[in-house]
């Protein structure tokens, strides 16, 4: 079994043409490291954030910008 380590994840969900922040997140989430922790935790946020508005489709990107241990 692998042993899991508390993080605290910030992602940043922004508009790729202009810059623009969308939202920004800190998610905790228990990973065995770093790398794995902003993975996991990017794909959850993809998939709740918006990507639609009404009928119109957003054009969003996602970054960590901070992995950090958490208590």
């Amino acid at each position: 079994m692998t042993d899991l380590k508390p993080f605290a994840c910030t992602i940043r969900v922004f508009d790729p043409a202009s810059g623009e922040t969308v939202a920004t997140y800190m998610l905790p989430v228990d990973s065995p490291d770093e790398e794995h922790a902003a993975a996991s935790t990017l794909a959850n946020a993809a998939s709740f954030t918006p990507k639609t508005d009404g009928d119109v489709v957003r054009s969003v990107a996602f970054c960590c910008t901070a992995v950090e241990p958490r208590r």
